[in-house]
């Protein structure tokens, strides 16, 4: 049986079981690397039931290890009942993985993905309608949040998911205002706020327990030091949609919502 892992953003392989477990007993990979075989339908961790059962031996040491972080994160985590705001600090992201992960969800969230860019392009042209795009973009990065962590595959129904609606929808509007109002009327002053709220909807997706307002210090601590690659990002992603354009337009289909979940995946990556 030929096994895959994901090391560093990328995918490595295929390795024997027993490669696999020689990885784990001598610390190269760990019980929380991806792994997939043909005819597994996500990507899972080395540490879930399925590897176990072809054979996988996790270290003793690893798991004890494991159950010892989560503990302490979780009494750290824990302050007067309330969990405390854990900064989105210290990562970094790179453009090829960022967009590589869209890409892969896309390939196999390619109906739910297309939903997401006819609906909204549907609502968008209504006026009513209009104040829901933002919250189904939140909510398709919400989607994205589970299938990088869980393997979790996307449901339609999930766009629709009105749960902290009024931070979804007013938090992008209002940051989309005042980025507005800066480029109009100072140009660099809209620069510099694009930048630094720029990861505000991603962080609203990935941490729904925040208000908008929080949402935008968190996209700031992330995207600090990062403006040059958000800016190329940016150029990458537009390179996309003009060759989604040249593809009769159909390829639009693929690249408008490929970029969009480009966005997430990069600040996922800057997460600490």
């Amino acid at each position: 049986m030929g096994l895959y892992l994901n090391r560093n953003q990328q995918q490595v392989g295929p390795y024997e079981i027993e490669q696999v477990n020689q990885m784990l007993a001598s610390n190269q990979i760990d019980i929380k690397t991806l792994g997939w075989h043909d005819g597994m339908g996500n990507w899972e961790p080395l540490s879930s039931p399925t590897f176990s059962s072809f054979g996988i031996s996790l270290p003793k040491q690893s798991i004890a290890s494991s159950t010892q972080n989560q503990g302490m994160q979780s009494r750290t985590n824990q302050t007067d009942g309330r969990t405390q705001l854990i900064k989105s600090r210290g990562g970094n992201f790179t453009i090829s993985s960022s967009i590589g992960e869209a890409f892969t969800f896309f390939k196999l969230n390619p109906i739910g993905s297309i939903a997401w860019l006819v609906i909204t392009s549907a609502l968008s042209s209504t006026g009513v309608g209009l104040l829901l795009t933002p919250l189904l973009g939140v909510n398709f990065f919400s989607c994205a949040k589970r299938f990088r962590e869980q393997g979790q595959k996307m449901e339609i129904g999930e766009l629709f998911d009105f749960s902290n609606a009024i931070e979804k929808i007013l938090g992008p509007l209002v940051i989309a205002f005042i980025i507005l109002v800066g480029f109009l009327f100072f140009i660099i002053p809209g620069i510099v706020l694009s930048m630094w709220w720029t990861f505000s909807p991603c962080v609203l997706a990935d941490r729904p327990e925040l208000s908008f307002l929080e949402a935008m210090n968190e996209s700031r601590i992330a995207a600090k030091g990062k403006w040059i690659k958000l800016i190329t990002l940016f150029v990458a992603i537009g390179f996309l949609q003009i060759l989604g354009a040249i593809c009769f337009g159909v390829g639009l289909l693929v690249t408008i919502p490929v970029g969009h979940l480009a966005l997430y995946f990069a600040y996922a990556q800057c997460k600490k």
